[in-house]
């Protein structure tokens, strides 16, 4: 596990920078003090001890970065919303855009930051007990569907949360979530083919393997094209704050 040095994660147009947390290492009650108001209220709904760890600690991270920029104090950094619940601050940097997206999977979860351009980050937790063909036949794309028919069994459920974690990226980096509808654009189901994704108004996205490790699968699109600059290790915050 590394520190994370929040002085080397320099942003700008050209890059995108991904870290991944292990939200089991985090204690959300000793960083009360980088939430806002409505966050602690918002925090108070959670009852869950994990949803809690991953709530504040994603906040934590983004703010911690975006402090150094914006020469705030963490709890004076306010997430808006749009309509589809992406969340994005108001906030600029020399009339530069910040750009940030959040995943979460069990105990691991995935922050991608940038400057002006439109991200969206996605962690999966692979799932051996759900039934790929019945989900697939209902979100999968008439490709995708074919795509994955045509693999051996045995890679259909690795390829299935590749797909999925591609398709989530792209409909979190357009901001739309799934009211864009998953059916209505084509991922590659293969590790190695990370083609741009074209969608149904012609514009291309960038998609990318991030960081691979065991039973997860993650993937990140950007709307420009980009240097991507990954934490090798998952990130320590609890000790260098």
């Amino acid at each position: 596990m590394e520190n994370l040095d929040y002085n080397k994660v320099n942003l700008s147009t050209e890059n995108v920078h991904v870290l991944l947390i292990n939200f089991s290492t985090f204690d959300f009650q000793n960083y009360m003090n980088y939430l806002t108001s409505n966050e602690i209220k918002r925090l108070g709904n959670i009852n869950n001890i994990n949803n809690r760890n991953q709530f504040v600690a994603s906040r934590v991270v983004i703010k911690k970065i975006l402090s150094k920029y914006l020469k705030k104090i963490p709890n004076k950094i306010e997430f808006s919303f749009n309509k589809h619940g992406k969340p994005f601050i108001r906030d600029k940097y020399h009339n530069h855009r910040f750009e940030f997206n959040i995943s979460h999977s069990d105990i691991y979860g995935l922050i991608a930051i940038t400057l002006d351009n439109k991200i969206g980050v996605d962690i999966q937790k692979i799932n051996h007990d759900i039934d790929v063909d019945s989900l697939s036949s209902r979100f999968f794309s008439e490709n995708e569907k074919t795509q994955l028919m045509n693999l051996d069994k045995s890679k259909k459920i690795d390829a299935f949360h590749l797909g999925w974690a591609r398709k989530e990226s792209f409909i979190k980096a357009i901001g739309e979530g799934v009211a864009y509808g998953l059916d209505n654009f084509t991922v590659s189901l293969e590790k190695n083919d990370t083609k741009s994704i074209l969608d149904i108004k012609n514009k291309k996205w960038h998609c990318y393997n991030i960081i691979d490790f065991e039973n997860y699968k993650t993937a990140l699109t950007t709307e420009i094209k980009s240097k991507i600059i990954t934490s090798s290790n998952e990130v320590n915050i609890s000790t260098n704050f």
